[in-house]
């Protein structure tokens, strides 16, 4: 959970970074968003999977202007 939450805020620091060639896309985040929801999921790690969701979705909003996972669903 806490892993998460470093790991899309750096995503969102490379985003955000001026002048960096590999900046990581909304799409990109996205995409580690939803691969880190479904691993909780998988292991049938309820509580987990809710607060991935929860601060996965705040961040994504925050760090890429209100944007939104229209492929990540709530667990």
């Amino acid at each position: 959970m806490k892993l998460l939450a470093i790991l899309l805020a750096a995503a969102a620091a490379l985003a955000l970074s001026p002048g960096r060639a590999s900046a990581v896309t909304v799409d990109e985040a996205c995409a580690r968003f939803a691969s880190k929801l479904q691993v909780a999921v998988a292991a049938g790690n309820s509580a987990e999977a809710q607060t991935i969701y929860s601060e996965g979705s705040q961040l994504i909003a925050s760090h890429f202007s209100g944007a939104t996972c229209p492929n990540v669903k709530a667990p």
